[in-house]
């Protein structure tokens, strides 16, 4: 996909096929732009909220010829967007507590998509552990390896599903997810982080605090190590 990062690529491919998408904190509209070309969506509502990234926007939207399928629009998270306007959002490169900020804000609009693909810089586990509390349904996880950094990314729809603990969050929320040719790098990265805490507590702290999360560390370390 054209001008696509490796990161936007997976993303681009949970979108589902539709009528309609609103990319949020578009930047480039590199993303919807990429999909009006596959011809897996026929229109898009590209937004973000500063005036410098709609410029550059407009600019690439106008490049493409695109402009009579790719309106811009000024503003933060799903304000621009009316209640059933579009099918479906993509929110890619923000932060997860941002992300769940920005659903908490607007619910009866997210609540009115069809499906949200969601590509959030950190706080993955929290982002999935609040979608699993507040009626969304996570149906599908990705991840991307990129300037050797892992994203992970995920499809998830209005709907119910188990409540998921952070550490279920951070291995994956979907069963599939478990087969992705990076599960086991993913798994991997997740015992380093245990390991960097587990080594910067002493075994016989004094400190209690810092020995229950020694603790948990250990316990969560043989988890994941069991996953391998």
């Amino acid at each position: 996909m054209t001008n696509l990062t490796a990161r936007l690529r997976q993303a681009a491919k949970l979108v589902p096929p539709s009528r309609s998408m609103a990319d949020i904190g578009t930047d480039h509209a590199y993303l919807p732009l990429a999909l009006l070309e596959e011809g897996k969506i026929r229109a898009a509502i590209a937004s973000d909220i500063h005036k410098g990234p709609l410029e550059r926007a407009r600019f690439h939207i106008k490049e493409q010829g695109k402009e009579g399928q790719i309106e811009l629009r000024l503003g933060g998270g799903l304000a621009p967007l009316q209640k059933g306007e579009v099918d479906g959002v993509t929110i890619a490169g923000m932060g997860g507590l941002m992300m769940r900020d920005i659903l908490e804000a607007d619910m009866e609009k997210a609540q009115a998509l069809s499906w949200l693909v969601l590509q959030p810089q950190n706080h993955v586990a929290e982002l999935k552990q609040y979608l699993s509390t507040h009626h969304f349904r996570i149906i599908k996880e990705e991840m991307a390896l990129e300037d050797r950094r892992l994203y992970e990314m995920m499809l998830a729809v209005p709907g119910s599903m188990r409540e998921i603990s952070l550490l279920e969050g951070e291995i994956g929320a979907t069963e599939g997810y478990r087969l992705h040719p990076l599960f086991h790098e993913h798994i991997r990265r997740l015992i380093r982080k245990r390991d960097f805490l587990i080594n910067g507590v002493a075994p016989d702290t004094d400190n209690e605090r810092n020995r229950r999360k020694r603790e948990k560390a250990l316990a969560e370390k043989a988890e994941l190590e069991a996953l391998l």
